[in-house]
């Protein structure tokens, strides 16, 4: 049996990060962060073979994006996908500018979430 790919995946909100466990611990060796430091830290640390980032991080420093561009800036060549409660249309201007100048996101996940169609998504990407 191969080993199960690793995944980090950033969200503020303690029930999401609980549903996020749950739903991909069975397919990957998932680590859930809370806070973009956390995530970006991890990143760095490498091993990651796909990180999935909630845009929306209330009382913190920056938000998803700006933890992908971090990443980005850090050499962390990994593959990225965006969660959030925001359609893709409803981001503002400057947020749909820094995510496109990004060039590892691979897809945009609006919450809620359905778990087999994220696990889905992310083999798409990485196998597995």
């Amino acid at each position: 049996m191969s080993e199960k790919k690793k995944v980090l995946a950033l969200d503020d909100q303690k029930s999401m990060q609980n549903i996020l466990n749950f739903a991909l611990k069975k397919d990957f060796d998932v680590t859930v962060v809370g806070k973009a430091a956390d995530a970006i830290e991890n990143a760095k640390s490498g091993g990651f073979e796909f990180i999935l980032l909630d845009i929306v991080l209330d009382n913190d420093t920056t938000d998803g994006i700006g933890v992908a561009t971090a990443i980005q800036q850090a050499g962390v060549n990994v593959p990225v996908a965006f969660l959030s409660s925001l359609t893709q249309d409803s981001l503002e201007d400057e947020q749909k500018e820094r995510a496109g100048a990004l060039r590892n996101v691979k897809f945009y996940q609006t919450k809620p979430i359905t778990p087999g169609e994220l696990i889905e998504k992310i083999k798409g990407v990485i196998g597995g």
